[in-house]
């Protein structure tokens, strides 16, 4: 069964990563944009990927660890000095982006609500 976990921030995220970096379980992230009161993201194709995504992350295998993380509001986003876009291990350009983390694996953009394109990411062993 995969360990869903949510974050808001750079910093929530970057802590709760290093917690789990030790666990030595596969680690799926999904980067999306902040959601309104209504729990509506700001980003129209992370609201299109999450449910693709959802669908899909039961497949990954046992014990796997799935963080949605809310990279905060659209000024903050389009900030070139984010930290999302700075640090070396995510270096985000596009979001939604969902990857395996520290791994070459990632799919960003309209990609990330392709069923084939998320389920072949999360089952892929390799």
């Amino acid at each position: 069964m995969v360990i869903k976990h949510s974050v808001k921030g750079y910093e929530e995220f970057t802590k709760l990563v290093t917690e789990l970096e030790g666990c030595g379980d596969v680690i799926y992230v999904l980067f999306s944009g902040g959601k309104d009161e209504n729990g509506q993201s700001w980003c129209p194709y992370c609201v299109k990927a999450l449910p693709v995504i959802e669908d899909n992350i039961g497949k990954a295998p046992d014990k796997s660890h799935f963080i949605y993380v809310d990279v905060g509001e659209r000024s903050y986003w389009k900030d070139l000095n984010c930290p999302f876009r700075k640090d070396p291990y995510t270096n985000l350009v596009f979001l939604p982006t969902f990857l395996r983390w520290k791994s070459p694996q990632r799919l960003d953009g309209e990609r990330c609500s392709n069923k084939d394109l998320v389920e072949m990411l999360v089952i892929d062993e390799d």
